[in-house]
């Protein structure tokens, strides 16, 4: 039995080998990082994909292994991983997070339609694929608009777009670096207020939250397919009419309770180390 571990080598490699090493699997380490960043003697194996974050290597590199012994979970940290894994798990048959409702955290315009389907409030977002999207979205929510990339880890803002001579000086070269890319965008009405960040699940504790909070963050998670045992982060704002809307929810596999996160995908109760049956 054989716990696949997928690291996108984004900061500081976690001590997998140390969380895991009870459950009495093989552990096998997919990464991205050099050889000489990774401790030897501490995984049963480890691959270094130079392609691990623009090739279909890894995802080969699952589907043989699978061939040859039995692959018993798969574990994703990196944001950008999560659906791949969902997708890995759904294709061997392994237990766990299925693409799509990893697709419901790893996409903030999916957490965006989920959380509007049953009425929770949230942030408003549109997929931006055009030109004219960006046009669109102003028309719907005024400006300013915010700009986001899609699919890197975090959503960084690319661009404040405060009037429609923003949106002509922001699209002069394309939305992407050539005509046969998509653009990885999404787009969504600039709010100021304040945010907060509230951890849900896990062994960790929670921030002390103000009234209107608790329950946007409550209403959120009962609306997406979250898992047992796993620690969620929930990132929210305060509108101007002070309402709290969520903006983002997303598994919190980089916070203070990463461990549980882990062994949650592993399957293993964080809390007792005993296997989940």
């Amino acid at each position: 039995m054989t716990i696949v571990i997928l690291d996108r080598a984004v900061g500081p490699l976690p001590p997998y080998a140390d969380w895991l090493r009870d459950s009495g699997r093989q552990l096998v380490l997919l990464t991205g990082r050099p050889p000489e960043e990774v401790p030897g003697g501490d995984y049963d194996r480890v691959e270094c994909l130079p392609g691990y974050a623009t090739s279909t290597e890894v995802d080969r590199y699952v589907l043989d292994l699978a061939e040859h012994t039995a692959v018993s979970a798969l574990v994703a940290t990196a944001t950008e991983d999560l659906v791949r894994a969902g997708a890995l798990r759904e294709c061997l048959g392994v237990a766990g997070q299925g693409r799509d409702a990893a697709l419901a955290f790893a996409d903030p315009v999916t957490t965006r339609r989920l959380l509007a389907g049953v009425g929770v409030p949230a942030v408003e977002r549109g997929a931006v694929q055009r030109i004219s999207d960006l046009y669109w979205h102003a028309h719907r929510w005024g400006y300013p608009v915010r700009v986001r990339d899609r699919k890197k880890a975090g959503w960084p803002t690319t661009a404040v777009l405060r009037d429609e001579a923003d949106v002509r000086a922001y699209t002069r070269g394309g939305l992407a670096p050539d005509l046969v890319s998509v653009p990885a965008l999404m787009a969504e009405p600039w709010t100021a207020g304040e945010r907060r960040r509230v951890v849900v699940g896990g062994t960790a504790a929670n921030r002390p939250e103000p009234p209107g909070l608790s329950s946007a963050v409550d209403a959120a998670l009962a609306a997406l397919p979250v898992t047992d045992g796993c620690p969620y982060l929930v990132e929210a704002v305060r509108a101007d009419d002070g309402r709290w809307l969520v903006d983002t929810v997303t598994p919190d596999v980089d916070g203070d309770d990463r461990r549980a996160a882990v062994r949650v995908q592993a399957g293993l109760v964080p809390d007792n180390l005993e296997m989940i049956r």
